[in-house]
């Protein structure tokens, strides 16, 4: 009898504190939330291109936006990577990550919209998809991988 009563004070006493400190739980902002200024950004290619692509790859990573903008010959401010590509191989140069989240992109990201162009996906960018935010492509920084 001593431990059944026991056992229902401490469960009595349990629901009492989660209730007691339920709403100031509740409050607190969640620490992973991303905010950004639209819901949607166009960046996919669309399915038939978004794939890995199977030529000669290179990845080139620069520094500065404008290192990237004289390589890949575009003068846009929104550029952040391009690419070129042949019948045989591909060519993608991108911004070091530091710079493309300082935009709210990432590598990941500019990486799968770069190989769509090595696929054979138009610089006119037709049937771009959407992608929504929150997203798994993105994390907080607290959250990332660390070497």
């Amino acid at each position: 009898m001593k431990t059944s009563t026991a056992w229902l004070l401490f469960a009595a006493a349990t629901v009492i504190v989660a209730a007691v400190t339920w709403p100031a739980r509740s409050q607190q902002p969640a620490p992973f939330v991303k905010p950004v200024p639209t819901p949607t950004y166009k960046i996919f290619p669309p399915a038939e291109y978004d794939r890995f692509y199977e030529g000669d790859l290179t990845i080139k990573m620069v520094d500065t936006l404008e290192e990237l903008h004289k390589l890949c010959q575009i003068d846009n401010p929104k550029l952040l990577a391009c690419s070129q590509r042949n019948q045989w191989s591909c060519v993608i140069v991108m911004v070091r990550d530091e710079v493309m989240r300082g935009r709210n992109w990432t590598t990941g990201l500019l990486l799968r919209h770069e190989i769509g162009h090595c696929n054979g996906w138009g610089a006119d960018h037709a049937g771009e998809r959407s992608i929504s935010w929150p997203t798994v492509h993105w994390a907080h920084p607290n959250a990332r991988v660390r070497l």
